[in-house]
């Protein structure tokens, strides 16, 4: 490890999945992509200086990107497999038992297809997207009431007394993570709001999802839209992130005024871990 650099300045993004929530802490793929929304630390202890743009507990990594910007200071250096290691082993502490997507994206960057295969054994590959990405909006359902970490343990209470049942499900939500990823790299005429629209129902299936959100998603698809949540979710009041996908614009930011929903974009597949000039 080289000597801590006081005056370092390293920022990584945040960002979302766009299929495998909990499913890929039990040994299926999720596909993940980074956002232009970043984390930035500079200077170490006392000097420390720490901003974000990153919504925070709303399921777009805000911690895994703290873990990430903070290790690469320390390390003094961007070994980005070093740095992977390091933020994991942060990510575990605050999460107990987190799949490691959330710091390897923010580490990245990029498009990445992710598996756990075991505790030691972890792996990814970056996605070369070979088609536009569809316009997809982001809306804030408010901080679930859980931490990650409660979520996680819920779905693993929820395994432990329905293991074939969740079996079926997360092998489920593997064929639309599959079909995202045919959709990405092979061109295919996947209907592309049919795929978020199933990846939600899987999730609401798992119990990760509030009444409350779930609302909101039903008067979307009503307007001929999809969405879904993105990240672990929350039961009691708001399931953090949801990704908003309406094939006509104008329509879903029209309904969004009307409903005084506060949309937003962001920029996919953006740098991982970066010194910051």
């Amino acid at each position: 490890m080289l000597p801590m650099n006081k005056n370092l300045k390293v920022s990584a993004p945040g960002k979302v999945i766009l299929s495998g929530e909990h499913s890929v802490v039990y040994g299926y793929p999720a596909l993940v992509t980074a956002v232009n929304k970043r984390l930035t630390i500079e200077g170490i202890g006392k000097s420390t200086k720490i901003s974000s743009d990153i919504p925070i507990g709303a399921g777009m990594g805000s911690s895994a990107a703290f873990a990430v910007a903070s290790s690469a200071v320390k390390l003094g250096k961007l070994d980005l497999e070093r740095i992977n290691e390091l933020a994991y082993k942060m990510e575990k502490k605050h999460h107990g038992n987190p799949s490691g997507v959330d710091n390897t994206i923010c580490t990245y960057g990029g498009f990445l297809w992710y598996r756990k295969e075991s505790e030691s054994f972890k792996i990814f590959n970056s996605v070369k997207p070979k088609v536009k990405f569809p316009k997809i909006y982001l809306f804030n359902t408010g901080k679930p009431s859980e931490s990650t970490k409660e979520m996680v343990s819920h779905v693993s209470d929820l395994y432990r007394s329905r293991g074939s049942y969740f079996d079926m499900l997360f092998k489920e939500i593997e064929n639309v993570t599959r079909d995202f990823l045919t959709f990405l790299v092979d061109d295919k005429s996947s209907d592309f709001g049919e795929l978020v629209k199933l990846n939600e129902k899987l999730l609401e299936e798992i119990d990760v999802v509030s009444s409350s959100t779930k609302n909101i998603i039903r008067s979307i698809e009503k307007i001929g839209g999809a969405a879904k949540v993105s990240g672990a979710g929350g039961k009691k009041k708001g399931s953090g992130m949801v990704i908003i996908y309406h094939k006509d614009s104008e329509k879903l930011l029209s309904f969004a005024k009307r409903q005084n929903l506060k949309l937003f974009q962001v920029k996919l597949g953006e740098e991982g871990v970066r010194i910051e000039k």
